[in-house]
């Protein structure tokens, strides 16, 4: 007859670590999405990694889900302006508030048709994002790109237009001089958005 299998609970530090890192990805996405300054997802960020008590966990984390909540639906049915999307036209808002894909202590290769307002984040790894002409269905595509500690390089079919308007803190963020000499009128512009920390973001053309 088997004895009762006794489960030893998580130590505290544990699961104050686990939420930690969930919150900074909760915190990473809004930052992309625009719905907080450089400045203080910086102080956020901070904070978050000096955090060592669940009460100080508890209020950082309620914190960072307002910001989440940004451009969602207040209690009276009205939708709240967020500090960086309002004023911006509802096509690219719109885009900015699309879904994405998280990559954390790996590396990953994206490809296939691309959404705008996508979210391509990087924690402590590297992500590869593999464009064509083909996998870009609007005249403009926005994605939203964040490397911390570590790098998402954005390989694209030579032709397509790119701007870069992600910001780098200790980091790099570059247009390869090739993918600007390749630019064709009439193809489709990705847009770059976001921020690379400790990190790089770069653009470069596609090698099949």
């Amino acid at each position: 007859m088997r004895g009762n299998v006794t489960m030893t609970p998580l130590p505290l530090e544990h699961l104050i670590q686990e939420r930690k890192e969930k919150v900074i990805v909760s915190l990473s996405d809004s930052f992309a999405k625009n719905k907080l300054p450089l400045e203080e997802y910086e102080r956020l960020a901070e904070y978050i990694s000096k955090t060592e008590s669940e009460r100080e966990l508890i209020v950082v984390e309620k914190i960072v889900a307002e910001y989440g909540d940004a451009n969602g639906t207040k209690s009276d049915g009205t939708k709240s302006d967020s500090p960086r999307t309002s004023g911006i036209p509802d096509d690219d808002a719109a885009g900015i508030r699309a879904g994405g894909t998280l990559n954390i202590l790996s590396s990953r290769t994206y490809q296939g048709a691309v959404k705008s307002g996508a979210i391509y984040a990087s924690i402590l790894g590297d992500g590869n994002i593999r464009i064509q002409r083909a996998d870009l269905k609007a005249e403009k595509t926005v994605l939203n790109i964040v490397s911390i500690l570590g790098s998402n390089v954005i390989s694209v079919e030579p032709g397509i237009k790119v701007k870069n308007n992600a910001m780098a803190l200790l980091g790099s963020a570059e247009i390869n001089r090739k993918v600007t000499k390749e630019e064709q009128d009439g193809w489709p512009e990705l847009i770059i958005q976001g921020a690379t920390i400790l990190g790089s973001i770069e653009v470069k053309l596609l090698k099949e």
